[in-house]
């Protein structure tokens, strides 16, 4: 979920539903049909996606890496001024730190496994591990969409 803003913060810094589709590789109709779509009003009409949110739909899609995603947001947010753009890195590095798992977690994992498992199920967790190459965990909630045909 994206976090709540305060009073005296602007949305100037994030993209609407067109740019985010855009940012993200799909359809802007694809992203306002999502039930799941965690949007912000800006205006009467206007309808934004926070960056958070926009990383977690990349996190979804895969069409795009996250940190193209990521870069592409930072330089969304440059249009709005140093200080949204600032705001928005700040809430990039946060959404990173709380969904990615690093290296050093992957090979604590596997360090605790070895200890603790039996081999033939170590074998297993390596084989995922590695066949997921790195993906976010699923701390990343929402339902994958069914291809447009």
């Amino acid at each position: 979920m994206p976090r709540h803003l305060h009073s005296t913060e602007s949305l100037q810094a994030h993209p609407n539903i067109r740019a985010a589709a855009e940012i993200l590789g799909v359809s802007a109709s694809t992203l306002s049909r999502r039930d799941d779509l965690a949007s912000e009003r800006r205006g009467e009409r206007d309808v934004v996606l926070a960056p958070a949110e926009v990383l977690r739909l990349a996190a979804i899609y895969r069409n795009r890496s996250l940190n193209d995603v990521a870069q592409d947001l930072l330089e969304h947010a440059g249009s709005a001024g140093a200080d949204e753009q600032r705001r928005v890195e700040a809430e990039l590095e946060d959404f990173f730190d709380a969904n990615v798992a690093s290296t050093d977690q992957y090979e604590q994992l596997l360090t605790l496994a070895r200890h603790l498992l039996p081999a033939d199920l170590c074998e297993q967790i390596e084989a995922v591990l590695e066949e997921r190459g790195g993906e976010l965990p699923d701390a990343i909630q929402g339902y994958q969409p069914l291809p447009d045909h």
